[in-house]
């Protein structure tokens, strides 16, 4: 009596096992299709290479935003300075200034930009750029105009 007890509690816990298992695929295959990310649209405006306080990204939802942005990046040295994007309905700047890892003096390029939800979920990787190398600058930024709603947006470096 005590081994058929035995061997019934075995397959029970195998059975159960089973279930668990299959149960957590068809799951996870739910979260996998409710999750499909977006390609997001956008188009670079300006690189740059300087050393302020702007935050790891930045987004910007108006022309005036923009410009005082720009009163920031203006050189003295120079008459003149870069024309200033404007917005279209249905559009923002993302400005991203990530802080270089890998790379001392180098700069950044964007790999893939998506949706996922809430989220704007950014792939770039750390390049070389020998203007920068040349003048030891480690402050990359880039100027992106992106189609879409503002989102949280989430930097990795690939």
């Amino acid at each position: 009596m005590g081994l058929f007890i035995k061997n019934f509690m075995v397959l029970s816990f195998m059975n159960f096992l089973v279930l668990n298992c299959a149960e957590y695929k068809s799951v996870s295959q739910i979260n996998l299709q409710k999750d499909h990310p977006e390609k997001v649209e956008y188009k670079e405006i300006r690189r740059l290479n300087l050393n302020n306080d702007l935050k790891e990204y930045t987004v910007i939802t108006s022309t005036k935003e923009m410009k005082e942005l720009y009163m920031k990046f203006n050189d003295s040295k120079y008459s003149r300075s870069a024309p200033i994007p404007v917005l279209q309905k249905g559009e923002y700047f993302l400005i991203l200034k990530p802080g270089l890892k890998k790379i001392k003096y180098g700069d950044i390029q964007i790999e893939k930009m998506e949706t996922n939800g809430s989220v704007l979920n950014i792939l770039y990787k750390e390049i070389e750029n020998w203007e920068y190398a040349e003048k030891e600058q480690s402050h990359p930024i880039l100027i992106l105009k992106v189609i879409g709603e503002p989102k949280e947006v989430k930097l990795t470096t690939i």
